[in-house]
C-alpha cells in the first residue's frame, strides 16, 4: 500500500505511535491520508455540510479549525470522505485520528461510517450527554475538568467493513436519501467521517465542535499492537473487563441495506482484536435481547415452539471459537423474560401485578415475563444455559452468566399461584390480594420472601453451572433496567449535578443545580440502586423493577449484584461501593446514556421526523487522562474486581493510550480484597490499597483519582521486600527509608507487587 507521505510517522500522534502511556506498541503507524478540515477538497463531492454554509473556519490556538457554531439552533454537521483510492482493504485494521483544540469547553460527536461506530467526547465543564434527552433522565454532571490549552487528538481503532454506507439508516429512521443508507460502497471508495453535535439547548456550555485535522493510519500487525497483560499467578482469582453492545449487530443483520461483512465472524474477529488493543480480556455477547434469541440454536428443546429460532442459529457457537482463538474468556448476557416461542413460558405471563393486567405503561416490555418463584422458570432458563454454556464449556473459558432482566421481565409477582407459594412456605394464613394491597406487614413480609426467592434462584443457577464443570462459574445480576443507570434516589431528577454553580447562572435549568459533594455526602448512588422505584397512577413500577439488596449477597460467593456507575458522583462514595462487595469481589457496570434519536429533526404535524444521519445513538465520555476518571475513582474508593460496559453501539474508547495503561495495571492485580493504607503516600491525593495474596506476596493498587497529575510522590509501603511494577515485571528502586517515588498523570492507576 502506498502512503500519501511515503514515510512512517514516529511521534505525531500524541504518544500513540511510540507507546500507549508507557505501554509500547512496538512499531509506528503509517499515514494513509491527512485531511486539513479548514480547507474544502477540490472534489466537492467529498465534503458535506448540513445546513449548507453552517460551519465557520477560524484560528484557534494559532491554527485553523472548522467550527460548528453552538449559538445557532438546530442539528448541524460536516463530513469528509477519507481513504478513496488509497488502497484500503476490507478486514484490515486502521486508526482514525481526529485533532481538536482543547481551548474551551466543547462537546463533539464522531461518526465513523467505515465501521459504523458513533462516539462522542467532551472537554471542560460541558455535559457530554444531552441535558434533556427524549426517553430517559440522564442526571448529567458538570465537572470543572482542566483544559490543556493545546491541540489534542482522539483515536478510534477500527476494522474496515466489506460493504459501507455513505450515511445511516435502519430502525425506522427517515433519511433524506435512502440510497445513501445502502451499503453499496467498498473500501476502494473510502468511507465518510462526520463531525456533529447536539442542539444548543442540550449542550449549553459547549462552544461548538472544532476540528483541525482528520488522519487515517494503517495499524500494525496484531502481534505488535496486542497489549501483553502480566496476569497474577494462575491460582489467584483474575479480574475481568468486558462490554455489551445494544445497537451494534445490525451491520450483520441485513435489513434492506445488505450486510456490512461477508463473513459475519470477521465482525467479531475485529472486536476480539480491538479488545486486545485496549487490554480487555472477556468477551460478552447478548444471547437474549428483551427476551429474543440473538443467535443460538434452540432446536434441542423444541426450536420455535419453545424459543423462536434465530436467523443465525450457529452464531454463538462460532463466536465461542473466535473468542477461544483469541484467548479471551466469555460471558454470555441474557435479558431473560421467559422463553419466547409459540408455546414459550414467557408468553404465559405467569408473573402478575398486584392489580391490573400490566405492570407499566410501556406495552412492548409487557409481552413476556416470568415468575422466578415458579420452579418452571428455573428449568426454562436452565435449558438455555445448558445449550449456550454447558454444551460449549470445552470450547472456551466461560466465566458464568450475566442476567439483566428489563422492566417487568422478572417482576415481583402477585399471581394466585405465587401468593399460594408464599403462604405455604411461610406458614401464613389468610393471605389475600386485598390484604397485600394494604401495603402493611403482610406486604412487607411478602417482599422479603420474594427477594429471598430471587437470591435462591440465582444461587441455583450458579450451582447448576458449577455442578456441570464450569469451575468458579459466576452469576452477574444487573437489576438496573435503565440505559443511563439508576442515579437519583427518587428515580427522577431534581437538577443538574455541578461543581461550580456560577458557570450555569445564565442557563435555564428548570430546576436548581445540586452540588457534587451533596450527592456524595447523601449517598445518592447507593440510595438510587436500593430505593424502591417510584410509580404513578395505576402502574406498578415498584414491582416491575425490583431493586438491589446487596446486603443479601455480602457473604455469598460467585454471585455479583452489579453496581451501576457512570458519573463521578457514582464512584466517589466508599460506603456505596463497599456495600456491593461480596465474598468473591465486586462487579460494576458502566451504564452509558445512549442519547437515542437526539439528532432527530421534528417536522410538520403530518410528517415523520427526519434523521439526517440515520438512526442515532452515541455514548459520550471524556478524553485524555480524564477518560479513566470514573474507573480511577472507583479503584480509590472501592475494590471493583470486574468492570463491564453497557454500550449503545459499537464499543470503542477514544483515548486508548490511557485506557491501555489503566487496563494493564488493573488486570495485573488479583481479584482479592483490598484495604486502604492510610498515610502511605506523601501526597494526600494518592490512594494506596493493599491486597494480601498469601504465598504470592502483597499487591498494591496505587491510584491518583484527581483531575491533575502529581510528580515525585513518595510511597511508603508497610511490607518489606522487592517492589515490582506488576504491569511490566520491572523492579523499582527503594530509598534507604524503604519508600519509592512515582509520578502520576491524572486518573492513573499503578499496580505494584511485593515479593
Amino acid at each position: 500500500m502506498k502512503s500519501i507521505t511515503a514515510t512512517i510517522l514516529t511521534c505525531c500522534i500524541a504518544g500513540l505511535t511510540t507507546s500507549f502511556g508507557g505501554v509500547p506498541i512496538n512499531r509506528s503507524l503509517e499515514l494513509i491520508q491527512e485531511i486539513d478540515v479548514s480547507r474544502l477538497p477540490s472534489d466537492k463531492s467529498q465534503y458535506k455540510e448540513f445546513p449548507e454554509g453552517i460551519t465557520e473556519v477560524t484560528t484557534i490556538l494559532g491554527e485553523s479549525a472548522r467550527v460548528i457554531p453552538n449559538d445557532k439552533p438546530g442539528i448541524k454537521y460536516f463530513g469528509f470522505l477519507i481513504g478513496k483510492d488509497k488502497g484500503l482493504e476490507a478486514n484490515a485494521n486502521y486508526v482514525l485520528e481526529v485533532v481538536y483544540p482543547e481551548d474551551t469547553p466543547r462537546s463533539t460527536i464522531l461518526i465513523n461510517r467505515g465501521n459504523e461506530t458513533l462516539r462522542g467526547f467532551y472537554t471542560g465543564n460541558t455535559l457530554g450527554d444531552c441535558l434533556n434527552p427524549r426517553y430517559v433522565y440522564q442526571a448529567p454532571e458538570s465537572l470543572e475538568i482542566p483544559l490543556s490549552g493545546k491541540y489534542q487528538a482522539v483515536h478510534m481503532w477500527m476494522r474496515l467493513q466489506d460493504h459501507i454506507a455513505e450515511s445511516g439508516g435502519f430502525r425506522g429512521a427517515v433519511v433524506p436519501d435512502e440510497s445513501k443508507s445502502k451499503r453499496t460502497m467498498t473500501p476502494k471508495d473510502g468511507f465518510w467521517v462526520y463531525i456533529t453535535q447536539f442542539e444548543p439547548e442540550q449542550a449549553p456550555l459547549s462552544q461548538g465542535a472544532a476540528i483541525s485535522k482528520i488522519r487515517l493510519y494503517k495499524a500494525p500487525a496484531f502481534e505488535d499492537f496486542a497489549l501483553k497483560i502480566n496476569y497474577p499467578p494462575s491460582d489467584l482469582p483474575r479480574r475481568h473487563l468486558f462490554f455489551r453492545e445494544e445497537m451494534a449487530d445490525g451491520v450483520i443483520g441485513g435489513h434492506n441495506s445488505g450486510d456490512g461483512w461477508d463473513d459475519h465472524m470477521d465482525y467479531y474477529r475485529g472486536k476480539a482484536e480491538m479488545m486486545h488493543f485496549l487490554g480487555m480480556n472477556t468477551m460478552a455477547k447478548d444471547l437474549l435481547e428483551f427476551g429474543a434469541n440473538q443467535g443460538w440454536n434452540s432446536s434441542k428443546f423444541g426450536g420455535s415452539n419453545w424459543v423462536y429460532q434465530s436467523k443465525s442459529p450457529e452464531r454463538w457457537s462460532n463466536l465461542i471459537k473466535v473468542a477461544s482463538n483469541y484467548d479471551l474468556s466469555v460471558l454470555p448476557y441474557y435479558e431473560y423474560a421467559g422463553s419466547k416461542g409459540k408455546n414459550g413460558l414467557g408468553f404465559e405471563l405467569r408473573a402478575q401485578p398486584l392489580n391490573g393486567k400490566n405492570y407499566t405503561h410501556t406495552t412492548w416490555t409487557e409481552t413476556a415475563r416470568a415468575d422466578l418463584t415458579d420452579p418452571d422458570t428455573f428449568e426454562d432458563l436452565r435449558k438455555m444455559l445448558e445449550i449456550t454454556i454447558v454444551e460449549e464449556k470445552d470450547n472456551a473459558d466461560i466465566i458464568g452468566a450475566w442476567l439483566r432482566p428489563r422492566p417487568s421481565q422478572l417482576a415481583i409477582s402477585f399471581a394466585d399461584a405465587t401468593i399460594q407459594r408464599f403462604a405455604k412456605e411461610t406458614g401464613s394464613s389468610d393471605v389475600t390480594r386485598g390484604e397485600l394491597n394494604k401495603r402493611g406487614e403482610t406486604y412487607k413480609a411478602y417482599l422479603e420472601w420474594w427477594y429471598g426467592k430471587r437470591r435462591e434462584f440465582l444461587t441455583k443457577l450458579r450451582d447448576y453451572l458449577q455442578s456441570e464443570g464450569i469451575k468458579d462459574a459466576s452469576i452477574y445480576y444487573t437489576a438496573d433496567t435503565t440505559e443511563p443507570g439508576w442515579i437519583h434516589p427518587e428515580g427522577v431528577g431534581t437538577g443538574l449535578v455541578v461543581e461550580d454553580e456560577s458557570a450555569w447562572r445564565d442557563v435555564d435549568l428548570k430546576k436548581p443545580p445540586v452540588q457534587l459533594q451533596t450527592t456524595i455526602d447523601n449517598h445518592w448512588s447507593y440510595k438510587a440502586l436500593t430505593n424502591v422505584r417510584k410509580t404513578w397512577g395505576k402502574w406498578e413500577h415498584e414491582h416491575a423493577k425490583p431493586v438491589y439488596d446487596p446486603h443479601a449477597y455480602k457473604n455469598v460467593e460467585d454471585i455479583y449484584p452489579t453496581y451501576s456507575f457512570n458519573r463521578l458522583s457514582s464512584v466517589s462514595d466508599p460506603m456505596a461501593l463497599e456495600a456491593f462487595e461480596t465474598a468473591s469481589g465486586m462487579a460494576m457496570i458502566r451504564h452509558y446514556g445512549l442519547n437515542e434519536n437526539m439528532l432527530r429533526i421534528e417536522r410538520g404535524k403530518n410528517e415523520k421526523p427526519l434523521d439526517p444521519l440515520g438512526y442515532f445513538v452515541a455514548d459520550m465520555e471524556r478524553v485524555g487522562p480524564h477518560i479513566m476518571l470514573p474507573e480511577a475513582n472507583a479503584m480509590a474508593n472501592g475494590n471493583p474486581t470486574s468492570i463491564g460496559y453497557l454500550a449503545s453501539n459499537n464499543f470503542n474508547r477514544l483515548s486508548p493510550s490511557y485506557v491501555r495503561r489503566f487496563n494493564a495495571a488493573y488486570l495485573a492485580l488479583p481479584a482479592l480484597p483490598s484495604k486502604v493504607v492510610d498515610g502511605a503516600a506523601s501526597n494526600s491525593q494518592i490512594v494506596v490499597r493493599r491486597i494480601d495474596a498469601g504465598e504470592h506476596g502483597t499487591y498494591y493498587a496505587v491510584v491518583n483519582p484527581g483531575y491533575e497529575g502529581v510528580r515525585g510522590v513518595s510511597i511508603k509501603l508497610p511490607d518489606n521486600g522487592e517492589v515490582i511494577d506488576a504491569t511490566t515485571g520491572q523492579a523499582l528502586p527503594r530509598s534507604t527509608t524503604g519508600s519509592i517515588r512515582l509520578d502520576f498523570d491524572a486518573c492513573q492507576l499503578v499496580a505494584l507487587h511485593m515479593r
